[in-house]
């Protein structure tokens, strides 16, 4: 696929601005307050972060020296304009994380230039990234813009070692540098338990699906083995580094997770989360990255392994997808189950996979998005009764976009666009309403 990532970027910045612009005129509150560096709304976590950057610490928490909100984004901004006050911080982080956000626009373009071959899946798919409500967190201050430059880096870098020799001096640099990005990803955020589960479950797919397929190209196991090792053993190192700062000071090596008690969380088994609905835009973004796990394991067996007869869900389904998630799995199985054990015989044409889901089942990045995605999931379920911040934990980074754009290109390109030009249409209007919302000062994940 060939086009040029920053002029196909200028259109996808101008829409994500033109939402923005949308919303000031409707509100121009969100004009004064953005801007202000007097006393002003310091919109939740900012203000943790604008203290730590003045003072070392937020009021939230018990020590200092460490606690829930991460060291690298703060250091940065006190490093670069070392800010007078508070407020004066907050402004920086806003002002350097919204350019942050419009350098990623670009940045995915190329990742995705490199893995999607149809230019449409992969201009939908920035737009939406770049028009999700959720890209809000990217240009408020918070973490997700960093975090997501940082991410997408990682993932263009794991892209080019699969196309370099293995034992090239290249192939350590790249090497190095993944495990640089691994260890900064994990003073920024969370990321250690991510990356963790992530890694080692792209290598399992990888190797189960090596291992079905038949007259398959064999892929080389013992490299993306390393690879796994070295984003674990950045992540780690990453965490340490904060880890032991907070024996130092405060005994326990695990203060950040044990601190995030005071958002009410807390280990446990929750599954009325997946049944009942607290806020039904959490309520489908817990379902998302389950459901897209799911498709892209039929595809791989039905395109690969071809043990099964894969159906794409109907338009009405997808609509069930939004209203309520079950129902939408209940009706999927029950035409699945129809289209693999009735004697009746399935038109290859309705199937309409085509070349790209071949791609699913050996790339190590899909795999490595899709289980990153999967694991907030999973988090959210384990610690968290009211799903609370999901839907910016799987769409406030670029992660589960890479994967829409994988699965896409699966289907025929005609039809997965318009339903993109759905969601994106749907994304753009929702984008106005975060940004009212945000300037009232509300809740919006």
């Amino acid at each position: 696929m060939k086009f040029n990532v920053f002029l196909t970027s200028i259109p996808i910045i101008l829409g994500s601005i033109f939402c923005t612009i949308t919303a000031i005129i409707i509100n121009p509150e969100i004009f004064t307050s953005f801007f202000s560096t007097s006393p002003t709304k310091l919109f939740m976590d900012v203000e943790h972060y604008s203290n730590m950057v003045m003072y070392g610490y937020s009021h939230l928490v018990v020590h200092p020296s460490c606690n829930a909100f991460y060291p690298l984004w703060p250091w940065l901004i006190r490093t670069l304009v070392k800010p007078q006050t508070v407020d004066e911080a907050a402004f920086y982080f806003r002002i350097f994380s919204s350019l942050l956000s419009l350098v990623s626009i670009p940045l995915f373009l190329l990742l995705l230039k490199q893995n999607i071959k149809s230019y449409k899946i992969a201009f939908l798919t920035v737009a939406l990234y770049a028009i999700s409500p959720l890209s809000v967190f990217r240009m408020i201050g918070y973490t997700e813009s960093i975090f997501s430059i940082l991410s997408l880096i990682l993932l263009i870098l794991l892209t080019q070692l699969k196309r370099i020799s293995k034992t090239s001096v290249k192939s350590i640099i790249l090497l190095t540098s993944v495990f640089l990005l691994s260890l900064l990803l994990s003073l920024t955020r969370p990321f250690l338990f991510q990356a963790i589960f992530a890694s080692i479950m792209a290598l399992v797919s990888i190797i189960v699906i090596d291992r079905l397929q038949k007259n398959s190209t064999p892929i080389d196991l013992k490299f993306y083995s390393i690879v796994s090792f070295i984003i674990c053993l950045g992540a780690l190192i990453g965490y340490c580094i904060y880890g032991y700062s907070c024996i130092e000071f405060r005994g326990d090596f695990f203060a950040p997770f044990h601190d995030q008690k005071l958002w009410g969380k807390q280990l446990g088994f929750y599954p009325q989360v997946f049944l009942i609905p607290v806020k039904f835009a959490d309520f489908t973004s817990i379902y998302l990255p389950i459901i897209a796990l799911i498709i892209s394991i039929l595809i791989c067996i039905s395109t690969n392994i071809k043990k099964i007869i894969f159906i794409a869900p109907k338009l009405w389904q997808w609509i069930l997808l939004f209203a309520y998630p079950p129902a939408f799995l209940a009706f999927y199985s029950l035409d699945l189950k129809k289209a693999n054990f009735s004697k009746k015989s399935i038109n290859s044409e309705d199937i309409n996979l085509t070349q790209g889901a071949k791609n699913i089942s050996s790339s190590y990045v899909f795999w490595f998005c899709m289980y990153f995605a999967l694991i907030h999931c999973i988090g959210v379920f384990l610690t968290d009764p009211y799903i609370a911040s999901i839907r910016r934990y799987i769409f406030g980074s670029p992660y589960f976009f890479l994967v829409i754009a994988y699965i896409s290109q699966c289907f025929p390109t005609r039809k997965v666009s318009k339903l993109l030009l759905w969601v994106l249409g749907a994304s753009g209007v929702l984008l106005i309403q975060y940004w009212i919302d945000y300037s009232k000062d509300r809740w919006i994940g």
